[in-house]
Formats: structure tokens, C-alpha cells, sequence
């Protein structure tokens, strides 16, 4: 008999858990013994047939289970989960997802006391997946899995990841408004000031800009602050003058003046 931190050999595990790839094979080799959902072989059949549906979709997938919603997910979920992977495996949802707690909490508790089902479409969450904030945008349905009492046993939900169409949008609508806006410029400065108005309307992806005028010597470029966006004029943070010698522009070296 295998002692409690051994790996449980082939023929030991159970058939629900074949396949999966990573994740799988992941689950097939940890101690669960040493979780709140105790060894597999004792996991309720509710339980079995989640993680069952879970590892064979192609759907980025993961299942909650117990009191405690602990964590499991599927191959296609590793991009979501991110640099928590794969420690995440096993854990409390409310550790692997602390930062965004306050939002998906409610919802599961929702599904798990009330036996609701909850559904979001393009919900912004801001994860820390891999050491930073990251704006993400997802649809995701948390569904109650009963367990073999009848009761809720836990939570199984699908995932898509709507964040480059999110930011794409609202980018392309960004480039609309800033055609629209100077298309009826009449100066130079009149032209700046118009971007610079059209770009403080999305500081999400462009949190502060400055726009310098540039010598038409083609020479060297000799650029001078016109307006900003986003930013005060402060020091070095909004040189007033901006100079380099080009070849091309798009291998300018620049410095600060």
C-alpha cells in the first residue's frame, strides 16, 4: 500500500480522470488525500461526472467543489489561470482568485445557496495572473452541480475570454473618433488640439499622450511639444523639446532636451 505522499500508481486511478491531457495527468498524480475532497476513490459520483465533462471539453472549463470551492479546471483553462498554474490546482477559489473575490464571490454564492445558476457577458475583472493588474474581459455561466444528497455539491462553469475583442472594439472606436474629429482641421494647431481631445476619451489604452510638431528639415527632427493628453506639462515627464537625428523615423534614437 502507497503511503499518503505517494503517487497512486496506474492502476489505481479511477476512470473518470483518463485523458485530459496536462491537467489529467496533473490530477492523476496529486494527493488529494491531502485536500478538503479527500482521496478519489471516495469522490461523490456528482463529483466524478463534473471533472468527467470538464476534462474532455475543449472549452476552457473548471469545476468548484466542497464548502470550500476547491479549484479544478481543464487544459484549455491554463490560459486564464495564467502563472497560477499550476498551483492553483486544489486550492480554495477564494485563494486562487482573491483579487477578484469581491466580484465572483457573490456570484458564487448565488449558485451554491440558492441553486441559482448566474451568467455574465463581457464582465470586467481585474486579474493578477502574472504578478501585475491585467484588464481582462470574460462570459462565464456558473452552473449549481448537485451532489448525491440532492443538495448543491459545487459549481461548474464555462469560460470565454472576450478580452481582444473588447479592446479591439474600443480601439477601432478610437481611430473613428480621431479621423472624425480632425477631418475638419483647418491649422496644424487646430489639428493637435482636436487629437489631443479625441484621445482623452479612451485612457485606457492610452493613458497620457504628447503630441510634438517636427522639423521639415528631413535631415534631423527637432520636435516641439504642441499639446497632451492625459498628462500636465511636468519636467521630465513632457519635455518640451524633443530632438534626435533619423535615417527613418521608425529607427529615430531620441533624447531629451
Amino acid at each position: 500500500m502507497p503511503t499518503s505522499g505517494c503517487t497512486p500508481s496506474v492502476s489505481e486511478n479511477p476512470g473518470f480522470l483518463a485523458g485530459g491531457g496536462e491537467l489529467g495527468e496533473l490530477m492523476r498524480q496529486k494527493d488529494w488525500s491531502q485536500t478538503p475532497l479527500g482521496r478519489v476513490e471516495r469522490w461523490p459520483q456528482a463529483l466524478k461526472t463534473a471533472v468527467r465533462i470538464m476534462l474532455t471539453a475543449r472549452q476552457p472549463m473548471f469545476v468548484w467543489w466542497g464548502d470550500e470551492l476547491i479549484n479544478l479546471y481543464n487544459d484549455a483553462y491554463k490560459s486564464i489561470v495564467g502563472g497560477k498554474h499550476p498551483h492553483a490546482l486544489g486550492q480554495p477559489a477564494s485563494v486562487v482568485w482573491r483579487e477578484i473575490w469581491d466580484q465572483v464571490g457573490p456570484r458564487a454564492k448565488t449558485a451554491m445557496s440558492e441553486d441559482k445558476g448566474t451568467y455574465d457577458e463581457a464582465l470586467l475583472l481585474i486579474m493578477e495572473r502574472n504578478g501585475y493588474p491585467e484588464e481582462t474581459y470574460y462570459t462565464f455561466s456558473y452552473s449549481p452541480v448537485p451532489n448525491d444528497e440532492g443538495g448543491t455539491g459545487g459549481i461548474l462553469c464555462a469560460n470565454t475570454d472576450d478580452t481582444q475583442r473588447i479592446m479591439g472594439e474600443r480601439q477601432l472606436a478610437l481611430l473613428r473618433e480621431l479621423a472624425a474629429c480632425t477631418s475638419d482641421a483647418r491649422t496644424i494647431e487646430d489639428a493637435c488640439i482636436r487629437s489631443a481631445h479625441s484621445l482623452e476619451t479612451d485612457l485606457r489604452d492610452l493613458p497620457f499622450a504628447l503630441i510634438y510638431l517636427l522639423d521639415p528639415d528631413h535631415r534631423r527632427t527637432l520636435g516641439l511639444l504642441a499639446v497632451t493628453a492625459g498628462v500636465q506639462l511636468c519636467g521630465s515627464n513632457s519635455p518640451v523639446r524633443l530632438a534626435g537625428w533619423v535615417g527613418s523615423l521608425s529607427r529615430t534614437s531620441l533624447r531629451y532636451r
